[in-house]
């Protein structure tokens, strides 16, 4: 029978026994119980990645490489087989709001954490991000806050993401904030349709009075 070394895990600090020789053998002077602990101490630096050659691309196969990537994307594009279609886009943006707003994907900004600090303050029930559903239970979408007293939602709009009028007056500038306009006209839509009351905290009213910017909201629906 091999000899064992006996100790406390260097992460978790489990008890732990290891054959004499794995210990030998081990890039880590810390015992480690498990596999989960080993990535732990690998990210932390207890264990050593040892680099025998560090990656030298000469710069003509780098662009060699390039080209052939734009030219099998070009030839994709061409025959319609690049990117997801649109029937599959519509797939993906409703799977993922629906992690959302189940807890499984966390996106909350800052600044949506900062408004509900101010409701908080402020007395105001709320239930945060709240799943829309239709008559049948099927998902459409995520509120920021539904006012629970009100019947009303509440949106935390920051000024690049939903491109605020005052910064850009000609609407969104990138692809990006065209997606967003495109969701929260549908969100806007839905929440029409079911008679529920819609305002808005926009981030540049937020950073200049917290306080104030919420309440301008609230007023709307007295």
């Amino acid at each position: 029978m091999s000899k064992q070394v006996s100790g406390t895990c260097g992460v978790c600090g489990k008890p732990v026994s290891r054959p004499a020789s794995k210990v030998c053998r081990a890039k880590c002077e810390e015992l480690l119980c498990s596999r989960e602990c080993h990535y732990q101490a690998r990210s932390t630096g207890l264990v050593g990645r040892d680099v025998a050659a560090p990656y030298d691309i000469p710069e003509e196969v780098r662009k060699a490489s390039s080209e052939r990537l734009t030219a099998l994307n070009a030839k994709r594009k061409d025959e319609g087989r690049y990117g997801h279609s649109e029937a599959t886009k519509a797939k993906l943006r409703t799977s993922t709001a629906a992690a959302i707003a189940e807890g499984r994907i966390k996106r909350v900004s800052q600044l949506e954490v900062a408004v509900g600090k101010v409701l908080d303050s402020l007395g105001i029930p709320y239930d945060h991000q709240h799943a829309i559903r239709d008559s049948s239970g099927r998902f459409i979408g995520v509120l920021d806050y539904y006012l629970t007293d009100h019947c009303a939602a509440l949106e935390v709009n920051g000024t690049y993401w939903h491109a605020d009028p005052r910064k850009y007056p000609d609407g969104p500038a990138h692809a990006s904030q065209a997606r967003t306009a495109s969701r929260y006209q549908r969100k806007r839509e839905e929440l029409l349709q079911r008679g529920i009351p819609l305002v808005e905290v926009w981030e540049q009213d937020f950073k200049s009075d917290p306080e104030g910017a919420v309440k301008d909201a609230l007023s709307l629906l007295v």
